[in-house]
Order: structure tokens, then sequence, then C-alpha cells
């Protein structure tokens, strides 16, 4: 496991947790319980992020503009969502249209959202070629509603913005959870923290603070028909933290890079992911997760349904103290590709998948995508592998600890120098009407014989 890369930040999240003026009438509670990092965990994002941020698209211009809150009458105490929502996207308005590339928002506790539609909330709609600079101690926040859907910011359509520092809540605490007229469904699971959407490209949000949506912190979508997407997008450096649906899902996103995040404690409706690469009728390709550190997320850390050359890395995915994994911490379909390497997994206790650190889910239909999956190097601590009905995977150079390799109705499979220690060896390795070839594997130590070829092959599989 490569060394992940470690971000230790000092301040604290203790301007979260009070408020100098009285919540508004419609509010019932503070913004409090944000989950915060430990310090004392050495893989840690703690706190909002105090970093420097270098402008990363050059058509940004480089005049500044810090908005004048007495100017444009924008409250800064948790008060007047619609006033402060109308005002603040005023002065950003105001400042692109004067030619303003970096527009920089002051401290203090930012209460926004107004009637979208009879489903949608709508919050902060973000410009081509800007820079939206939160101070660190600068809190936005989505007033309590009752609506599906909602944007704290959006960036539809554009190009060329970075989202940067600070910290953005949710409403899930507060949220009126009304039936849907048409069905009487009350999930609200698409309240999201910021939405890049309408392919948009060249986005970046890093060094922020993101929780509490009632859906996603990011969410990416293509949303202009078939096949669209938001392509190169750059999500960095956040403390993604008690979202109820996802840190990050991409329904629609090409050439995206999530790396140096921390993503946790993830819950509240399914799927409750770290990250969910989950086109729909979009499309999701070239995809690199590198660097992170995913806990504490009920569903999974990573789950790939249909993405094309997705890249996971040198990240760590482990269940965490006192909580439960439902599908386990790495997930795909046989319908994606991507090359995991170089991962530290751990599971604590048993999920609903078995002690499957990387699984991958199939059905009966055959595997019509031609790519190979490789996973290489990675390290399973109380977990193990298992892959079914498919085809095209190459498995080397892993170790599972206390760990297993299980394969069911698998093709053209190949395994090269596996460590796997475990006190059963038939559970150790298992297979079951499969293909391929193997060497240099071994079982607590000892050279461990596997007579793969190409004829299907049964192996001491328990069922």
């Amino acid at each position: 496991m490569s060394t992940l890369r470690i971000f230790v930040f000092l301040i604290c999240f203790s301007f979260l947790f009070s408020c100098d003026s009285e919540p508004s009438d419609n509010i019932s509670d503070p913004v409090v319980g944000l989950t915060p990092s430990d310090p004392d965990d050495p893989n840690a994002v703690v706190g909002p992020m105090d970093a420097t941020t270098t402008i990363p698209y050059p058509s940004i211009p480089d005049k500044e503009y810090t908005i004048e809150l007495d100017r444009w009458d924008i409250p800064n105490n948790r008060t007047e969502p619609e006033k402060t929502t109308d005002n603040l996207q005023a002065a950003i308005d105001w400042a692109v249209g004067e030619g303003y590339g970096i527009i920089r928002l002051p401290e203090g506790h930012y209460l926004v959202g107004k009637y979208g539609n009879d489903i949608y909330q709508a919050g902060i709609e973000l410009k081509n070629d800007m820079a939206f600079m939160l101070d660190k101690n600068a809190v936005i926040e989505m007033a309590p509603n009752d609506k599906w859907n909602y944007c704290a910011i959006a960036v539809t359509e554009k190009v060329n913005v970075l989202i940067s520092g600070g910290t953005i809540v949710g409403d899930r605490d507060n949220h009126t959870y009304t039936p849907r007229q048409n069905d009487g469904s009350t999930v609200h699971d698409e309240g999201h923290l910021i939405c890049i959407q309408n392919e948009s490209e060249y986005v970046t949000v890093e060094n922020m603070v993101l929780g509490k949506a009632n859906g996603d912190a990011i969410l990416l979508v293509g949303q202009k028909g078939e096949g669209s997407s938001v392509k190169h997008i750059v999500i960095r450096n956040n403390n993604m933290t008690d979202n109820r649906r996802q840190g990050v899902s991409i329904v629609g996103g090409v050439d995206v890079l999530i790396e140096d995040n921390e993503i946790h404690h993830t819950k509240g409706t399914s799927p409750q992911f770290g990250i969910d690469v989950e086109s729909l009728r979009y499309t999701s390709a070239d995809i690199t997760i590198r660097s992170n550190y995913f806990h504490h997320n009920r569903g999974g850390d990573i789950v790939n349904t249909d993405g094309k050359n997705v890249i996971v890395e040198e990240n760590i995915l482990t269940q965490g103290e006192g909580s439960e994994y439902l599908d386990g911490p790495l997930v795909y379909w046989k319908r994606g590709d991507l090359t995991i390497r170089n991962n530290d997994i751990t599971m604590l206790s048993v999920s609903a998948n078995n002690w499957n650190g990387i699984i991958m889910y199939s059905n009966d239909q055959p595997k019509t995508n031609p790519a190979t999956t490789y996973i290489y190097e990675n390290t399973c601590n109380n977990c193990g592998f298992y892959m079914y009905k498919g085809a095209d995977l190459e498995i080397k150079n892993n170790y599972l600890k206390n760990g297993h390799l299980a394969f069911k109705e698998m093709e053209n499979l190949t395994l090269e120098n596996n460590r796997v220690e475990h006190p059963n060896r038939c559970w150790a390795y298992r297979f079951l009407e499969v293909s391929g070839k193997a060497t240099g594997n071994t079982y607590n130590g000892e050279a461990f014989d596997i007579p793969l070829t190409n004829q299907p092959w049964d192996g001491c599989w328990i069922r």
C-alpha cells in the first residue's frame, strides 16, 4: 500500500456549534453534530480547510472582489434564507458582469434556499469563468424545506469554475418529508450540496467541509440526453461527512479525478456509499479515485456499476469502529471495467455479502464488456475477493490476511503471486466452474497449486 497523502489541519469545528444570533423562527435547531475527523487519526482530514488554492483555469480573470455584505444587504447570521439567496446571487452576478473572476465570501453563516418549483428548492447558481472562494469560517447552509430536490450550490451548463474553502451544510436534520403526489414516496434523496450538471466542464471543488446533505455532498450528472456527461472534474482535499445518500455520485462524468478526500459517515438512504458510479442513461468513463480515506460508510465505500476505465488506487477503505457495511467496501458490476491497485481494505464484521472486501455483482446475462478488470497489490484485512458469472479478470500480488479468493462460473481468470492467510485451507481458495491460469500463489506462506486451464474446473467450493 502506497503511503496515503496526509492532510492535517488545525482548525476545529467549534464555529459550527454556536451562533452569535438567534436562529430564525422557521429553524428548529442550530447546525450541530457534523462528525469531525479524529485529530489522532493519522489518515484524517480535520476541520474546515485552510489550504492554499491555485486558480486552475487560465480563463478565470485574476481580478478579485470580496462581497460587501452591507452594500448588498446580505445576512450572515443564519437568518432570512430567501433574502440571503437573492442578494448573494445578485452580488455574484454583478461581480462576474464587472469582470471579476475571483469572488470571495467573507466569514459568517449564510442560510440559503428559495422556491424553485414544486419539487425543487433553489440555492446559489455560479457562472462561467469564476472562482467562488469561501472564507475558512464561512458556512453556507440550506434552509429546512420539504422539497425532493435541492442544490445549495449549482454549476449548470458552465465551464471553468472553482469552488474552494469553507463549509456547506444540508438540511437533513430538519427536513420535512412531504409525500410525492404521484406515488406517495417520501424518500427525498436528491438534496445535494454541490450539483455539477448539464454537461458542465472544467470544474474543481477543493478544500471544503461538505456535510448533512439530504442526498449527496457532490452530484455529477450529465442531464443533457442519452450519453451526456460532465467533463474534466476535480474533487480534491474535501471532508465529506454525515451525508444521507452518498459522498459523491457520478451519474454521467468523463475525466473525473477524486483524490485526497476524507469521505465518511454516509448513512440514511440507499445506496449509502462514499462514491457511487452509476450512469443510468448517461456516460461515465476515465475516472480516477486516488488517495482517499473512507470510513463509517453504511452501504460501502466505492461502487462502480457501469463506469469504463475507472482507476481505484492508493485508498484506505475501512469499516470503522461501531459501523457495519451493508454491501461491503468495494463493489462493482461486470458491465463496468476498472483497475483496483494498492488499496488497503479492512473489515471488522460480516456484511450481507459475507467477508468480501471486493465483490463483483453479476447476473445470468453474458458479459458483453470486452475489457479486463485488473486487481493488483491490494491488502485485504479480515476480508477476501469474490467474483461470479463473469470473465476477463487479472488478480495479482494481493495480500489477503484472514481472507480468501473465491470464484464461481468465471472465464479467463488469471491468478498470480497472491498471498492468502486463513485458518481453513478450503475456505482460502474456492472455485466452481472456473477457467484460466494460476501461478505463484501461496496459502499461509506455502506454495498452493491451483490447476486452472481453459476448461472449467471445480476446487474446494463451499456452498
